[in-house]
């Protein structure tokens, strides 16, 4: 039995080397990034339209990025954190609805459960052989941020760092949860990263198993305390660019 993902055809009842565990097993369809973050995307037909970063068309897919990756064991052990994300966030509200301060402040986060969501979000994306996650190249990092994952292990705050920008509306504040985007590669003082955008937020995930907390004051912290720097959407340039081409396109963008 096989299954359509966009033009490929893939068989996912064959036994396959899973990436997590490096063992032959029956695979899964694995998210990449949970389903839960093209929630606001979803029209009535249980589709959504995830915005690219190159020109292509705009395809619907029926239950968001997905690929054969994960066998059935790793993808419960990765849920439990896509769970705690999704809850948090989503369910009790964490994830900001509206931003009037430069600075949101978010607090009571487990440092745990959150930062290994990211971490495993960032390494899925780098394995996966998509072409929306094509510019997703971990190199050498890949085999570290395996293990770390099948460790349980967040490192600490500065290794594999974890920050991000909540995208806010200029004229009312709403926070734009309904955009999902293509990771993009994205350097900054000298430190290589990849910036994905989901959950009402540009998160950036520096690829670097130390950075200086100096240059980089805002990463997540083993407190649980969480800085999401404030972000006029009209000012970040790598959204405005792809939204403007698709409204011509008729692509109309919801909150």
């Amino acid at each position: 039995m096989g299954g359509n993902l966009g033009d490929e055809v893939v068989d996912w009842e064959r036994a396959m080397d899973c990436k997590l565990c490096h063992q032959e097993k029956k695979l899964c369809q694995s998210h990449i990034i949970p389903e839960l973050a093209y929630g606001p995307l979803y029209d009535d037909k249980h589709r959504f339209f995830a915005v690219a970063n190159t020109e292509k068309r705009l395809a619907p897919l029926r239950k968001g990025l997905r690929e054969a990756l994960l066998c059935e064991e790793c993808e419960q052990f990765l849920n439990k954190y896509d769970s705690y994300f999704a809850n948090e966030w989503y369910t009790k509200g964490l994830g900001p609805a509206e931003v009037r301060e430069e600075l949101c402040e978010i607090e009571g986060l487990d440092y745990h459960r959150f930062k290994l969501f990211h971490m495993s979000i960032l390494w899925r994306a780098g394995v996966a052989s998509r072409a929306e996650f094509r510019e997703v190249n971990l190199g050498q990092h890949e085999s570290r941020l395996r293990e770390l994952i099948l460790h349980d292990d967040p490192g600490d705050p500065n290794e594999y760092a974890v920050f991000g920008y909540v995208l806010a509306s200029p004229k009312d504040n709403a926070v734009y949860q309904a955009l999902v985007m293509e990771p993009v590669s994205v350097e900054l003082y000298d430190v290589p990263g990849f910036q994905f955008v989901f959950g009402g937020c540009a998160w950036h995930y520096l690829l670097a198993d130390s950075v200086d907390p100096k240059v980089f004051p805002f990463v997540f912290e083993s407190s649980g305390i969480l800085r999401l720097l404030r972000l006029v959407i009209d000012e970040y340039h790598p959204v405005m660019d792809v939204i403007t081409e698709r409204l011509k396109k008729g692509w109309r963008l919801r909150r």
